[in-house]
């Protein structure tokens, strides 16, 4: 989606930034073969793209990352670590049409199907970024008392496969059948709070992808034992204007006064598939609130931001957005 539409089929979106000469950009691609390679990747991909920009021991004012699936939050901890601070961040897991494996992130260098592509940003003007989830808490919720890497094994020591579909049931008084019905897993993801604001929780999303064998559920985050998972729920109307309302939120939040010139706003390929047609009215939407100037609006397998209270968090049918100022 850009601010000239939304466009399907082979398609590429891309939008280009331009600076004073003063100011420094610099990307780099790495890639890596187990959780372990990820985080010297991440470092090194940090040095590149410091060296490309000049300026090796500074710290950037925003990064943009681009990953394939599968390590998101380790990668999300290597920045921080290398960094020794949360950079405000936007990012977007790779994603394909059938979840086949057949995702890739590029730059100017290489492309790979196993990898990360970062670019740290070193602007003239103030960027102000936004990240969340836009659904709402059910009264469903549990501790995860069993899980590896990203399958959801036992919720209160029961099989994770049997306490969601029975929260489905319940919530939406229906008869689920034996496999997962997309539409209703994208309504119906799971949560965990990743802060408070005024006494008000907000959480980060899983997605959930498929039933594994051992009854459990396989999501598109890491899950950790002694989580505390909720059921949440999503109408149409809400991921609607969500995308603007998070562009908004950023714009309030932002210290300056000055004109927007641009944003990028990353969106969850599992909303846009289930919004359907609707995906039309969020463009209308975010078209209404940003006017002529230029957005881009990619959809993805996973989304990385920056929350309220300043960490840096992935997580699955969320909304991130950085929008960017000319003076």
């Amino acid at each position: 989606m850009t601010e000239r539409g939304v466009h399907f089929g082979n398609v590429i979106g891309l939008i280009a930034i331009y600076d004073s000469n003063s100011r420094a950009y610099g990307s780099s691609l790495v890639e890596y073969d187990n959780e372990q390679d990820s985080k010297i990747a991440a470092r090194r991909a940090i040095e590149i793209a410091l060296e490309k920009a000049d300026r090796v021991g500074e710290v950037p004012s925003f990064a943009i990352i681009h990953t394939t699936p599968g390590l998101e939050e380790t990668l999300i901890k290597s920045i921080d670590n290398f960094f020794q601070t949360p950079v405000p961040i936007i990012g977007a897991t790779a994603a394909d049409n059938a979840v086949k494996g057949q995702w890739s992130v590029f730059n100017e260098d290489a492309s790979t199907h196993q990898g990360l592509a970062i670019q740290l940003l070193f602007p003239s003007k103030p960027l102000a970024a936004g990240f969340s989830a836009g659904y709402s808490p059910t009264q469903f919720t549990g501790r995860v008392t069993k899980a590896k890497g990203r399958e959801l094994m036992e919720i209160d020591h029961r099989p994770a496969q049997q306490v969601y579909r029975e929260w489905l049931e319940k919530h939406a008084n229906i008869d689920l059948p034996s496999h997962f019905i997309f539409q209703l897993v994208t309504q119906y993801p799971l949560g965990r709070i990743a802060g408070s604001l005024y006494n008000q929780p907000y959480y980060k999303l899983s997605h959930p992808v498929k039933l594994t064998e051992d009854e459990g559920i396989l999501l598109f985050t890491n899950i950790e034992e002694n989580d505390n998972v909720t059921l949440m729920f999503g109408d149409k109307s809400q991921l609607i204007f969500r995308p603007a309302r998070v562009i908004k939120e950023a714009n309030r939040q932002s210290i300056n006064s000055s004109k927007i010139a641009g944003a990028v706003c990353i969106i969850c390929a599992g909303a846009m598939l289930y919004l359907d047609e609707d995906i039309h009215k969020v463009y209308e939407i975010i078209k209404q609130q940003m006017g002529n100037v230029p957005f881009i609006c990619p959809f993805t397998f996973g989304e990385q931001g920056r929350f309220v209270n300043g960490e840096n968090g992935h997580g699955n049918l969320m909304i991130s957005s950085a929008t960017f100022y000319s003076d």
